[in-house]
Formats: structure tokens, C-alpha cells, sequence
């Protein structure tokens, strides 16, 4: 990086309903791709951002972090304008920050919370594409049961997609909580995630939930490590990502997880 150039943290939320996903891929509409696009107007140069972790098609966030390094001198609040006002109504830059040269909006993350909503008993057309609709009864306590056999350092290798290209299947999955109001809110913490793991993993508690599958049938899913024993995945239109930790002595305005 240029010794002139600044680094930078950002904060954003935005609908995923419409994008192709977080990563930028040609020829298709995506979350990146439209931040790039603002903040190289902004910036007045060619910018590339970096974020802490890649949204599949129709997944939204409360907020995602991503960085990116810039010659442009701007304040804080010029930025968020600048780049709020080139991007569309379903993404928004919340926060920026000038980081540190080692800050990495992926590898300096310390946990990653992700929350999946469940609309339940009656649709909801407020909700359509922010939440997945599920009309029959839930068992809670059998779900709550069944979700503690994923808590801790395991093997997830049973709940990854074929197409996850990670190389170690180990993640720490530090909590799984449920809440009920209007919706269910699923509440993930871990310190990473494998592609399509929540979304798995959410599966095959709504067929817990369901009685299809016996509460401890989930350690025997998860020793398994085989994609097979569990159950299809459920859709992107309910998973938000939801914040991201990091150190505090980078003093990022995040949300608390």
C-alpha cells in the first residue's frame, strides 16, 4: 500500500433480495459490485473492498464489514454521502473508519453472528423475501435440545455444501439461541462458517421440529460427517448476517453480537 494511502473499515447493511450475492462475478448484479462502483466515484480512483466474509444470493445483513485502501483524503461523513448517494436504496453504508495497516476485515474477525427468522402460522407479505415461512407447529424445546449437540470446536463436514471449497471443515461454533415473538429468530455465533452450513444446519432443526428427526439424531448427523445424513438445506430469504466481532483495539463502531 502506498505510504500516502489510507485504509479503511466500513460498515453496511443492505437487502439481498435482488443481488446475485456479496462477491462480485461478471455479468451478474451483486452486493460488491455496486459498493466498488460508489466508492470509486467518491474516491475518484478504482477502488477494491475486502469483506469479512461472502453472502450468498438472497441473504441480507444487519451489518457486514469490509475494508478497502484509498489515496483519497475524505472525511467521514463525506464518504458515508458520497457513497451512500451512487448506491441503490437496499444497500447503505452505516459507518467508516481509518484502520490500521494490518486490520483485514476477514482475518481480524474474532466471531460472526447470524440470525435466521422464521415467519410461522400465517404469512406475512411484509416479509416476503426477509423471512422463511413455515405453517406448521415448531417444537422448541426439541429444537433447543438438538441445536446444544452443535455447540463447541466440531467437524461440520455434515452440513457443508459439495461446492464448499474451505479446506478445514473444523469450525467453533460458540452458541446456537432461540427467540420467539411475531417470528422465530435462530441466533448462530461462531468464530466462521462453512458454505451453506447455517442453512443446513436450519434444515434439519425444522425437520426436528417437525418430529421427522429425534433430537439426537443431530450428534449422530454431525459425527457422521457426511452431507447425506442431513437434512435439504432451507432458503437464503430468512438468514441475515447479523454483526461481526473484531479486537477492540481497532475501536470499530459494530454492532454488539
Amino acid at each position: 500500500m502506498p505510504t500516502s494511502a489510507m485504509k479503511l473499515a466500513c460498515g453496511v447493511e443492505y437487502i439481498g433480495t435482488e443481488y446475485c450475492g456479496w462477491q462480485s462475478q461478471r455479468e451478474q448484479i451483486t452486493i460488491q459490485g455496486h459498493i466498488e462502483k460508489a466508492i470509486s466515484s467518491v474516491a475518484n480512483e478504482s477502488i477494491r473492498i475486502h469483506g469479512s466474509g461472502r453472502t450468498d444470493s438472497g441473504v441480507h445483513a444487519i451489518e457486514q464489514v469490509f475494508h478497502f485502501t484509498s489515496n483519497a483524503k475524505r472525511e467521514p461523513r463525506q464518504w458515508i454521502d458520497g457513497i451512500n448517494s451512487n448506491l441503490p436504496k437496499d444497500i447503505l453504508i452505516r459507518w467508516i473508519k481509518e484502520v490500521s495497516i494490518e486490520f483485514d476485515a476477514r482475518r481480524s474477525a474474532l466471531l460472526r453472528r447470524y440470525d435466521y427468522l422464521i415467519q410461522h402460522y400465517r404469512p406475512d407479505v411484509f416479509l416476503n423475501g426477509r423471512a422463511l415461512f413455515v405453517y406448521k407447529k415448531l417444537d422448541l424445546v426439541a429444537m433447543e435440545k438438538a441445536a446444544k449437540h452443535l455447540i463447541g470446536e466440531n467437524d461440520f463436514s455434515s452440513f457443508r455444501a459439495a461446492s464448499c471449497q474451505s479446506n478445514n471443515p473444523i469450525r467453533e461454533m460458540k452458541s446456537i439461541s432461540f427467540s420467539e415473538g411475531n417470528q422465530l429468530r435462530v441466533e448462530f455465533i461462531a468464530n466462521a462458517y462453512l458454505h451453506h452450513m447455517i442453512r443446513n444446519i436450519m434444515g434439519t432443526l425444522i425437520d426436528v421440529g417437525h418430529g421427522k428427526i429425534e433430537v439426537d439424531k443431530m450428534k449422530e448427523i454431525l459425527d457422521a460427517k457426511d452431507r447425506q445424513m442431513a437434512s435439504k438445506k432451507v432458503t437464503a430469504e430468512g438468514l441475515y448476517l447479523f454483526g461481526v466481532k473484531y479486537p477492540d483495539k481497532y475501536q470499530l463502531p459494530t454492532i454488539d453480537i
